[in-house]
């Protein structure tokens, strides 16, 4: 099942690599994007075949058009807002068969993107993604 993501609660907590480079396409804030090996720019990744899968990681801004600067974390925390509210610690989020979406179960080609994890801001610990490409 794909998670519902909305772009403007997409940030960054702790960034260990990322990759910056332009946009193939109308990217979103929260989606997965890979390398396209043609042009050199990002485009929506998606877990239909080993090609698409080819995650370089998880967009933290997006691209309105082709040609317009992302930054994708490859390694690192991410808030997702409320995106990750009924997963359970620990548990894996995986690439979808959907372009540029993250599911509670594996695509075609299975695909760990990260792992729930707390963040102990509050008495109640928010969930956020830890990404590990």
């Amino acid at each position: 099942m794909a998670l519902t993501i909305t772009a403007a609660e997409v940030a960054p907590v702790e960034v260990f690599e990322q990759w910056t480079g332009p946009a193939a396409e109308v990217i979103t804030a929260g989606q997965m994007v890979r390398l396209d090996t043609t042009t050199g720019k990002a485009t929506l990744s998606n877990g239909t075949t080993a090609a698409e899968a080819r995650c370089r990681g998880i967009a933290i801004n997006g691209a309105s058009a082709a040609g317009i600067t992302i930054t994708a974390v490859k390694a690192g925390v991410i808030d997702l807002g409320d995106a990750l509210g009924d997963l359970a610690f620990d548990q894996a989020v995986y690439l979808d068969n959907t372009d540029g979406a993250l599911g509670t179960a594996a695509g075609t080609v299975s695909l760990v993107v990260g792992r729930v994890v707390p963040s102990w801001g509050y008495t109640t610990a928010d969930k956020l993604l830890h990404v590990d490409l």
